[in-house]
């Protein structure tokens, strides 16, 4: 059977996890999140190691590729993280998925806002900007883009989006 990581392209801050838990529950993916374990090193450190962070994401992350197991990675490709995916999961045979979350800066701008997120506030320039890069040069490498008029339905249109390339995997 073929494997699959399903991954993100936006936004820090855009309810990725949200979708992940979703769509984990609905197909039992297990997912892979960054964030929980730079929390983890928080805990351990008493602070952000970044250093740390990094090496337990890419231990952690070759070990699932090692196993060939299918999974959520619940993070976004169009960063830094776009040549660790296309490294590690290219070299190793996987398919993915690529759901783009493409809300323009002013609905981001005005729930940051209502949610009193002020550190995403902090990086929205930089990180919109690192988004339209992405979708100039790997717009091909999308599968899904969830925009304002599709975003109150995003979790059904990604699980049915997500079943069917599941299924096309399946009868390869």
């Amino acid at each position: 059977m073929e494997k699959i990581v399903i991954t993100y392209a936006w936004a820090i801050w855009c309810w990725k996890t949200t979708i992940t838990n979703f769509i984990s529950t609905k197909i039992w993916l297990p997912t892979f999140n960054n964030d929980a374990i730079r929390s983890e090193v928080a805990t351990d450190f008493s602070r952000l190691d970044e250093t740390e962070a990094q090496k337990r994401i890419k231990e952690r992350l070759d070990d699932i590729v090692q196993k060939g197991i299918s999974f959520i990675y619940d993070a976004s490709v169009d960063r830094k993280r776009k040549s660790l995916l296309k490294e590690i999961l290219i070299k190793n045979n996987y398919k993915y998925f690529i759901i783009s979350i493409d809300l323009n800066k002013e609905t981001l701008l005005k729930s940051y806002r209502s949610t009193s997120n002020f550190e995403a506030l902090k990086k929205i320039d930089k990180v919109y900007e690192d988004h339209q890069n992405f979708l100039k040069e790997c717009s091909s490498d999308i599968n899904l883009h969830i925009n304002e008029d599709n975003y109150k339905e995003r979790l059904d249109i990604v699980y049915k989006a997500v079943s069917q390339r599941m299924k096309e995997i399946e009868n390869c």
